[in-house]
């Protein structure tokens, strides 16, 4: 189950299912989890050490325990103050933070966070003055100047001082990108302060302009719904539908959106975007965190995010992006508790409940799991991801039968000739072909390709399937070639090139493609076997035997089938029967499709340069 840790590498995609919310959540406080058995350390340096090691592997909770230790033998040193100030914020320990922050006001290396965090604090307590002066900082980058500016201009309208602030934020100039994040702040100053026409203005000069999206999707659609938000209050529908519809078109399925405008068809009272100075200031911090939150950049956005949730705890956006850095540092518990924070009331409800699904999965829980999102399907009937999520675990415990009911319903309740229904047709044919009903698994591989022709991974299953039973084979070769150059770098369709040629009798040409495929991924077993296969076709059998040993006691190992038949080739030789070639190894099927929990439809494509430190 390889996951990325926290503050490296950001990966892939949203579902899941049911669990009990729990109590609102503190401001300064993390989500309950089971608390891990404390350690002691036995030193300063053996403490101070492990706080790090723990840092570096997303374990933020065993981190501040260990910073906390480390403070106690030494609580004068000031490179650990700021490396536990960093660890208490990352790890939502807020007024612990706070405590570290007062002493470093004036460090050189650490005054500016702990003066944005001094700030925030005084803006969680409504000392707006307070919060002026801390946010008065010298020289300060473009993300940091943005970011200033915007916090600046909340504490101003909490004191009354509503011109200084839209002022403040007219005057924010600096790199192309602020445009879209002026404006969308703008108007939420403007519509708390009562000045609806400039509010309207302001988010409007973003949805009309859907070229701003490409700096933040985040932005973009978080600008079309507050204007809807508006238009309905003031009892504009078609206006408010209009400015939906608008963002729709750059993510369909968004669930704020399609939630709202469900919410505003039935006539119901719809909420302000923003409900007073504190939820404003933490939207500043959050849209900025989601444009960053990719990369190296995802250290700062969690500092950002953990800011933002000490002024306001139950924002169901926020928790949903602190469950996906916790996904990504494989805290899955954590994961899950973030996401039974999300308000029953929330248009991410939904999605933490199939998250929380897949989450139980990847924790080994997987009879949980399961059980958990078939629940989902009960409670959100009509809802495609519901099933698709479902399909996903049942196909990875090889459940397959269940799978294909689970898509036979994501099916019918999906838009009919949506290109994007490609993978619920691939999903089920995978479930078909593992059930060896070739005879309505291959309609559907065909079906998947004709709504996206060029998705490598069904070239590459239907092309190797063909091949694997002697039938089209100069067409299933050639689909396996396509998607070998359409994914030059993946070994595992490299793979099946390779093992199509073996079973075609193209052995030299086979090795060449099996040679690619191990140096690619050199610790797959199914891999590794065939091309101890094709080499003892050569006449390679040293290196044939390498390769099964390989194959047989590496890590991962393979499956008890298949460990039994590269046994037998090894004890036989080569009157043993070769392995026949798994080619679903293309990841489709084996488990879930890890997801983001960015509640945007796609990543900021310009980012701004990272300014503030969090390690």
């Amino acid at each position: 189950m390889p996951l990325s840790r926290v503050l490296r590498t950001l990966t892939s995609s949203v579902f899941l299912a049911t669990v009990a919310v729990s109590s609102a959540v503190a401001a300064n406080e993390a989500p309950e989890v089971a608390p891990a058995e404390s350690v002691r350390a036995q030193s300063l340096s053996g403490a101070y050490l492990a706080a790090k090691a723990a840092q570096q592997d997303g374990d933020l909770k065993s981190a501040t325990d260990f910073f906390n230790q480390a403070l106690a033998i030494d609580p004068t040193s000031e490179q650990l103050q700021q490396d536990a100030m960093f660890a208490f914020l990352a790890d939502g320990s807020f007024q612990e933070g706070v405590d570290m922050a007062a002493k470093l006001h004036d460090d050189s290396a650490a005054s500016k966070v702990a003066r944005i965090t001094l700030g925030v604090d005084a803006l969680r307590k409504g000392d707006y003055q307070a919060a002026l002066t801390e946010f008065d900082i010298p020289d300060p980058s473009d993300l940091d100047a943005l970011l200033l500016g915007h916090l600046a201009s909340w504490a101003d309208l909490g004191a009354g001082k509503v011109d200084a602030a839209l002022m403040r934020i007219d005057g924010l100039e600096g790199a192309a990108w602020y445009q879209i994040f002026n404006a969308y702040q703008k108007g939420l100053l403007a519509n708390i302060a009562g000045r609806a026409e400039v509010a309207r203005n302001a988010f409007k000069s973003v949805v009309d302009d859907q070229e701003l999206a490409r700096t933040s999707p985040d932005a973009y659609l978080a600008a079309a719904e507050a204007l809807a938000r508006l238009e309905a209050r003031a009892g504009n529908k078609d206006a408010a539908l209009a400015a939906l519809d608008t963002g729709l078109k750059l993510a369909p399925s968004y669930s704020p959106l399609t939630y709202l405008k469900d919410r505003i068809t039935r006539g119901e009272t719809i909420e302000p975007p923003i409900a007073d100075i504190q939820e404003g200031a933490a939207e500043s911090l959050y849209i900025l965190g989601q444009a960053i939150n990719r990369g190296d950049g995802q250290q700062v956005a969690l500092l950002y995010f953990q800011l933002a949730r000490a002024l306001d705890p139950r924002s169901p956006a926020l928790l949903t992006a602190l469950a996906g850095i916790a996904e990504q540092a494989q805290q899955l518990d954590l994961a899950i508790s973030y996401y039974r924070a999300v308000p029953e009331n929330s248009a991410f409800r939904r999605t933490a409940d199939l998250q929380i699904g897949l989450d139980l999965w990847y924790s080994d829980k997987k009879e949980e799991a399961k059980a958990h999102l078939q629940r989902a399907v009960q409670d959100y009937p009509d809802n495609v991801q519901a099933y698709t999520a479902l399909a996903d675990v049942m196909s990875a415990d090889k459940e397959y039968r269940k799978a294909a009911e689970a898509l036979d319903k994501a099916i019918t309740l999906a838009k009919p000739g949506d290109t994007s229904n490609w993978n619920l047709y691939y999903q089920r044919g995978i479930a078909y072909e593992r059930m060896k009903e070739w005879d309505k698994a291959e309609p559907d591989f065909k079906k998947a390709l004709e709504l996206s022709p060029n998705q490598p991974n069904v070239l590459n299953y239907l092309g190797y399937s063909w091949v694997d039973m002697n039938r089209n084979l100069e067409e299933g070769l050639d689909m396996i070639k396509t998607a070998v150059e359409l994914r030059p770098n993946d070994g595992y369709i490299i793979d099946s090139l390779g093992w199509a040629y073996y079973r075609l009798g193209r052995y030299a040409e086979a090795v060449d493609q099996l040679e690619r495929a191990v140096l690619i991924t050199p610790l797959d077993p199914t891999i590794n076997d065939h091309l101890g296969d094709a080499y003892w076709k050569v006449g390679r059998k040293r290196e044939a035997r390498f390769q099964w040993e390989r194959a047989l006691n590496g890590d991962p190992k393979p499956e008890p089938e298949a460990a039994k038949a590269i046994q037998a080739k090894l004890d036989a030789g080569p009157d043993a029967e070769p392995l026949t070639g798994d080619h679903a190894d293309v990841g489709a099927a084996d488990e879930p499709a890890r997801p983001t929990a960015t509640p945007a439809a796609a990543q900021a494509a310009t980012p701004p340069e990272t300014g503030a430190r969090a390690d």
